[in-house]
């Protein structure tokens, strides 16, 4: 009787242990390391402003960089910009988030008024400036067996930056700033 009972119990712990085991095959995690740098430029001629933006955030998949360029005036306006995704190593970005600079690269923009697209050549150089600061947050929720988890955090330190798109020179910044940062999600279903 006693090998009986035994026995049973070992097939309820072989049975509890496939069914955890089955619940944990629906689990993802996903892990994205990466660094960014971001810059503003403002320029006013005559009637004219103009408002640049570049981004370029690298992570272990590639590069994703966007620009976009708006020009308005009192009778005029006009909006250019373009995205691109590159497995080529045109970016590079000291960890302790000194410098980094984007290599000369051709990115086709839309402008927004008239349709057409053109092709700019964008490059630009930063430099970090002052102290860095740290930021986390985490988020969790659950519906049902399902739940779904992430947290993130960064350091981030404010910037200089030098560009000039199709070699005519953007200026001194407006703003400008360079990050690293880290991701995670998991995804679990009971």
């Amino acid at each position: 009787m006693r090998k009986l009972c035994t026995a049973l119990l070992t097939l309820v712990v072989l049975i509890s242990t496939t069914t955890s085991v089955e619940a944990l095959e629906s689990k993802t995690i996903e892990r994205h390391n990466g660094a960014s740098a971001y810059a503003e430029w403002y320029e006013i001629n005559n009637n004219a402003t103009t408002y640049t933006y570049l981004s370029v955030t690298e992570t272990n998949d590639g590069t994703d960089i966007y620009v976009s360029t708006c020009t308005y005036g009192p009778d005029y306006w006009s909006e250019k910009s373009g995205y691109m995704f590159t497995e080529d190593d045109v970016f590079s970005i000291d960890k302790k988030l000194n410098s980094a600079s984007l290599s000369e690269i051709n990115i086709d923009v839309n402008n927004w008024y008239t349709g057409e697209t053109e092709t700019m050549a964008v490059k630009a150089t930063w430099t970090g400036m002052g102290d860095m600061s740290k930021g986390s947050s985490s988020y969790s929720s659950q519906n049902g067996d399902y739940v779904w988890k992430s947290s993130d955090s960064s350091t981030y330190r404010g910037a200089s930056v030098t560009g000039s798109i199709n070699g005519m020179d953007l200026g001194a910044s407006s703003y400008a700033s360079l990050s690293n940062f880290k991701s995670t999600y998991m995804s679990m279903e009971k």
